[in-house]
């Protein structure tokens, strides 16, 4: 079985290989992918709760969670990663 944290780790390295490959392509795409995955969470975990309930809903909302929780940090380290490399706008 795979425990919380490892699937947070997979859905991590997925999306920030995804925003590092369009990072390199200088598109703004780097910043959607996780954008729209942090909103598909958000309505997994409503579903969870709404739509199934009860302990079915549980694991549903345990994954919502775990991607949530990656798409932040994806969002965070793309953004720190562009800071640091001075290709953002705001860059010091």
């Amino acid at each position: 079985m795979i425990s919380l944290f490892g699937l947070m780790g997979a859905f991590f390295v997925l999306l920030f290989g995804a925003s590092y490959f369009f990072y390199r392509r200088n598109s703004p795409v780097q910043y959607g992918i996780s954008l729209s995955s942090i909103l598909i969470s958000i309505f997994l975990f409503l579903y969870s709760i709404l739509g199934v309930g009860g302990f079915e809903g549980m694991g549903l909302g345990a994954l919502a969670a775990a991607l949530f929780l990656a798409s932040v940090l994806s969002l965070f380290v793309s953004v720190l990663f562009n800071t640091i490399n001075g290709r953002g706008k705001g860059a010091v």
